[in-house]
């Protein structure tokens, strides 16, 4: 079965816009969930089947490592 990863994020975040970039970098299939009030003052979140695997600041060697993913620029 495949992994379930949902996005959180809100309007006007500069960080979730980075961390956007490397869902769709990586093409990571994931949910967009806007304006969650759990984790309004933590976006950008990403959860991994219902972990919270990342939040902001979003560490891009950490969360590749998680979503078993190649970083971009990565040897």
């Amino acid at each position: 079965m495949a992994s379930r990863i949902v996005f959180y994020t809100k309007p006007g975040c500069h960080l979730c816009d980075d961390a956007r970039g490397l869902l769709e970098a990586w093409a990571v299939p994931y949910e967009v969930v806007e304006s969650d009030p759990r984790y309004e003052l933590r976006v950008p979140v990403v959860e991994l089947d219902g972990a919270v695997i990342a939040e902001a600041p979003i560490d891009e060697r950490a969360l590749a490592r998680a979503l078993g993913v190649r970083r971009r620029n990565s040897v």
